[in-house]
């Protein structure tokens, strides 16, 4: 069975490029537009491995990620943010939000395998399933 990983991002053609990618590595993918449609499908069936881009309308992915971790069946997963900036405080203020990491966009498929083999892998960078 493979492994689960949730993208989150209001811009549509992120969410399509990242969820392609993981898509071509193997992964299930499960996808969503906003904060209230992740919650709703994360408290059904955690993923994995989750990555929230930070800068959404109604809710930011500073506080899905607290709603995440706040709510014990969606608590455990790794997270990671993903950033338009590479301004320390938006990665300072992830952590805080209990995000695991923070990866500036854009990035390459490579640094995508790096952060999923950190979190959901016990191999070396690089290698994937």
């Amino acid at each position: 069975m493979p492994l689960r990983i949730m993208v989150v991002d209001d811009e549509i053609i992120n969410l399509r490029l990242v969820s392609r990618l993981l898509e071509i590595e193997g992964y299930e993918v499960i996808s969503a537009q906003n904060g209230d449609a992740a919650l709703r499908l994360t408290d059904q069936s955690p993923p994995d491995l989750a990555f929230l881009d930070v800068m959404m309308p109604d809710m930011d992915g500073y506080e899905l990620c607290r709603r995440l971790r706040q709510n014990p069946k969606t608590a455990g997963f790794p997270i990671v943010m993903l950033t338009a900036t590479v301004d320390e405080n938006d990665r300072l203020k992830g952590i805080e939000a209990g995000a695991d990491d923070c990866l500036p966009k854009p990035f390459d498929l490579e640094m995508l395998r790096v952060v999923i083999t950190k979190f959901l892998h016990n191999r070396n960078p690089g290698e994937m399933p």
